[in-house]
């Protein structure tokens, strides 16, 4: 997994170096495999154990460096702008697969247009490997490598019956990635689909 240590910094204030702080947080378990200058920053890219996936992100990492150098963590503070409609209202959610996935949670977001996103975000993704698809998949993944937090972002027009169910997938079943192919899915794996189709794998 690749971590910016710049992104670190914005999150904690860390004094440690780039290449002394992969040193650290290798001798510490959580083991760095290179550490490559892109611009401005440095690109560390880590081998993170299953033991612990609160390191699969950069919020993670900096909690981790904080510890080493006694300093502070600044995570983004979430305010979301609450209207009186709730979320069920226009959406609902079900669970047909409860052992895979205990919850499931969702928010309408309204007066979204889809497009490009700004230089910094495509630089920020691009910079640790991932590729830039438009302004909602990109703030989507952006939360992932930040907070580790996995989201999925839907348009509620689109999704048939206006819900969520997350289901193993269908005999047969297909889905079109956003790289554009077409794939066959298994029953094994988990989906997120709507009233008639899956929409995403889980």
């Amino acid at each position: 997994m690749k971590i910016s240590y710049n992104w670190l910094r914005e999150l904690g204030n860390t004094t440690i170096g780039p290449n002394e702080l992969a040193e650290k947080l290798t001798m510490i378990g959580l083991a760095v495999d290179s550490v490559e200058r892109l611009g401005d920053d440095h690109i560390m890219d880590f081998d993170i154990g299953s033991n612990r996936p609160d390191c699969l992100c950069h919020l993670g990492i900096a909690r981790e460096a904080a510890l080493l150098d006694g300093s502070s963590l600044a995570p983004p503070p979430a305010a979301p702008i609450e209207i009186q409609e709730p979320a069920e209202r226009a959406a609902s959610v079900e669970i047909a697969e409860p052992a895979l996935c205990p919850r499931y949670a969702a928010r309408v977001v309204k007066g979204v247009r889809v497009g490009p996103s700004p230089a910094w975000l495509v630089e920020r993704l691009e910079a640790i490997g991932q590729r830039s698809v438009n302004n909602i998949a990109d703030v989507s993944n952006y939360v992932m490598y930040e907070m580790g937090q996995p989201t999925h972002a839907f348009d509620l027009s689109r999704l048939r019956g206006r819900k969520i169910v997350v289901r193993r997938a269908r005999e047969e079943e297909q889905i079109t990635t956003l790289d554009g192919f077409t794939r066959e899915l298994s029953t094994r794996m988990l989906v997120i689909a709507d009233a008639d189709r899956s929409v995403a794998l889980a």
